[in-house]
């Protein structure tokens, strides 16, 4: 059972597995914990591991669970809810459903066809 509220999330971020550096994607992220992809070999059951969210927000944690390239982490201590929800957004937002969306369910952003600054 959860603690926490886990957010979605779909941005790449800065992570250290054992001591190595890594570029890893954030899929969820709660208080408590997160989700990341990662296919590196380093990323086992146990691993301490260091997220960087911003250039001044380093979580250090461990591997709780990994299953394929999905890795479970849990924070050694609890992440503010507000940098959560800075990160993040909840599965209750109210999303317009006919707007054009990702996978993970962020409203994809239009285009423009000529931009200032474009020649044409």
């Amino acid at each position: 059972m959860r603690s926490y509220n886990r957010f979605r999330t779909d941005q790449e971020i800065e992570c250290r597995i054992g001591g190595k550096d890594l570029i890893v994607s954030l899929y969820n992220l709660s208080c408590g914990g997160c989700m990341i992809e990662t296919s590196d070999d380093a990323a086992e059951e146990g691993a301490e591991v260091e997220l960087s969210l911003t250039g001044k927000t380093t979580i250090p944690g461990r591997i709780v669970w990994r299953l394929g390239k999905n890795t479970g982490i849990k924070f050694d201590l609890p992440l503010h809810q507000k940098m959560v929800e800075h990160f993040g957004y909840s599965d209750e937002e109210d999303f317009d459903r006919n707007d054009p969306r990702d996978r993970f369910g962020i409203p994809l952003v239009d285009i423009r066809p000529v931009a200032a600054g474009m020649i044409e």
